[in-house]
C-alpha cells in the first residue's frame, strides 16, 4: 500500500505508536517497495509491513534504523497550519540556506530535488550529446548509464581495478571530448572509495584533458566512510565550472521514503542542471525533516560508528568463512561468493533473508549484501553460512 503525504501526516501526529510507524517507512525508498519480491521472480512485489513478521531487508542499501528522534520530533511540532501556506513552502528557503552553509556555499550553489536519483538523470541529459559519451565505472551505479541508453547515448563503460576500485587513471584517460564523467564514490555496488586527494587529483586532469566535460561525483554513501583520507569534494565542484557533487537523505540520515536530495556545485552548472530535467519541488514536512537532520551531527557522528560497528562484524564473519570481501565504506559489503549471485539470492529469500540483485558483469561470482541493524545481521549471517554451505 503506497503511503500518500496525507496519510503520512496523520500518522505522525498519531502519538507513540504512529511515530513508530512513521519512522519505520520513512527509512524505505523507492528502489526497496519495486524491487522487493519475497514470493520469487514473476511474483507480485509488497511493500514492507511494518508491524507483524517481515523478512529481514538486506536488499536496497536502506537504513533499518530510520532517522534521528530529532527528525521525528520536528515533524511532530510542524505547525500544521504552514501545510496550507506558500508557494513555496515556508521552510524550503531555510533547507537550501541550511545545506549551503553546511558545506561554506551560497544558497545559489545548492538545487534541491526529490531524492538524488533525478540529479544523476539532469547530469546526463544536461551534458551527454551523441556525440559526447558518458564516461561510468563498470560496475557503478546505473542511473546515469540507464538515462544515456534511453537517449542513445554513447557510454564508455571503465572496468573497475583489481582491488574493486574505479580505476581513476582510466576514468581520466577515457575523459577526452566525453560530455559527463561518473565518478561514485564510494562506488555501489563495489563499496571502495577513494580518499579526497585522489578524487581532486583526478576532477583536476579530467578538465585541464577535456576542459568541456562536466563531471559529477555522487558522494551517496561517504558519510558511512571511516577511512583515512576520506572526504567530500565538494570543494573543488564550487571552483571548477560544470563539476558537480551529488547528496542525498536516503542513506545514512535514514530517510530514504521522504525522496530528498542535493547537488552542489557552480551557479551557472547548477542553472544546467534544473534546466534539463524535471527535479520535482521540495515540500514542507521534507523541508523541516531536512532542517533537522541537518542539525543533529551527534547523531550523525553515533550511525556512521554504530554501521562501522555492524559492518566489521559482518566482514569478520565472511572472512571466518574463508570469503573475500571488498573493503567497504559504506551500508553494504560486496562478497565473492564463488557462485552466481542469484542462486545464492534464492537461498536466502527461501530463508527468510533478501540480499541484492545482479550485478553485471560481476554477478557470477559477487553479492552485494546490504547492512542491517545489528540484531538483524546476527540473524541473517547463520542463513548465509547454510546458504553457502550447501553449495
Amino acid at each position: 500500500m503506497a503511503l500518500s503525504r496525507r496519510e503520512f501526516v496523520r500518522r505522525i501526529g498519531a502519538g507513540g505508536a504512529g511515530v513508530a510507524t512513521a519512522s519505520h517507512l520513512i527509512g524505505y525508498g523507492r528502489e526497496e517497495l519495486l524491487a522487493f519480491d519475497f514470493q520469487g521472480q514473476g511474483a507480485a512485489r509488497r511493500p514492507p509491513q511494518p508491524g507483524g513478521p517481515a523478512p529481514i531487508r538486506l536488499s536496497s542499501n536502506e537504513n533499518l534504523r530510520g532517522p534521528s528522534q530529532k527528525v521525528i520530533d520536528a515533524l511532530k511540532a510542524a505547525p500544521s497550519r504552514d501545510l496550507g501556506l506558500g508557494y513555496p513552502p515556508v521552510h524550503v528557503a531555510d533547507f537550501q540556506e541550511a545545506i549551503a552553509n553546511m558545506w561554506g556555499a551560497k544558497p545559489n550553489n545548492v538545487m534541491m530535488a526529490t531524492g538524488s536519483g533525478a540529479e544523476l538523470v539532469a547530469g546526463v541529459m544536461a551534458f551527454c550529446q551523441t556525440e559526447k559519451p558518458l564516461v561510468t565505472a563498470d560496475p557503478s551505479y546505473g542511473a546515469p548509464a540507464q538515462t544515456a541508453q534511453r537517449n542513445k547515448y554513447p557510454i564508455k563503460p571503465i572496468a573497475l581495478d583489481g582491488n574493486l576500485f574505479l580505476d581513476l587513471d582510466k576514468l581520466v584517460s577515457a575523459s577526452s571530448g566525453a560530455g559527463l564523467v561518473f565518478l561514485c564514490n564510494p562506488n555501489n555496488p563495489s563499496s571502495t572509495i577513494h580518499k579526497q586527494a585522489d578524487v581532486e587529483a583526478a576532477v583536476r586532469r579530467i578538465k585541464e584533458r577535456s576542459p568541456t566535460t562536466a563531471i559529477l561525483i555522487d558522494e551517496a554513501y561517504i558519510d558511512y566512510a571511516t577511512a583515512p583520507g576520506v572526504g567530500t569534494a565538494m570543494k573543488v565542484a564550487l571552483e571548477l565550472p560544470d563539476v558537480f557533487v551529488t547528496r542525498t537523505f536516503s542513506k545514512a540520515y535514514g530517510m530514504a521514503g521522504m525522496r530528498m536530495g542535493y547537488a552542489i556545485g557552480q551557479p551557472d552548472t547548477v542553472r544546467k542542471l534544473s534546466n534539463a530535467w524535471g527535479l520535482g519541488d521540495i515540500d514542507e514536512l521534507q523541508a523541516v525533516a531536512g532542517v533537522a537532520a541537518l542539525a543533529d551531527q551527534a547523531h550523525m557522528d553515533w550511525e556512521r560508528q554504530e554501521n562501522k560497528r555492524v559492518r566489521d562484524y559482518t566482514i569478520g564473519e565472511f572472512k571466518k568463512m574463508g570469503y573475500q570481501v571488498a573493503d567497504s565504506q559504506t551500508n553494504f559489503i560486496f562478497v565473492n561468493i564463488g557462485r552466481p549471485a542469484v542462486g545464492f539470492r534464492d537461498g536466502c529469500r527461501e530463508l527468510g533473508v533478501a540480499v541484492g540483485r545482479d550485478f553485471p558483469p560481476m554477478e557470477k561470482t559477487w553479492a552485494r549484501i546490504s547492512l542491517g541493524r545489528m540484531e538483524d545481521m546476527e540473524k541473517a549471517v547463520p542463513v548465509f553460512k547454510k546458504v553457502l554451505g550447501k553449495a
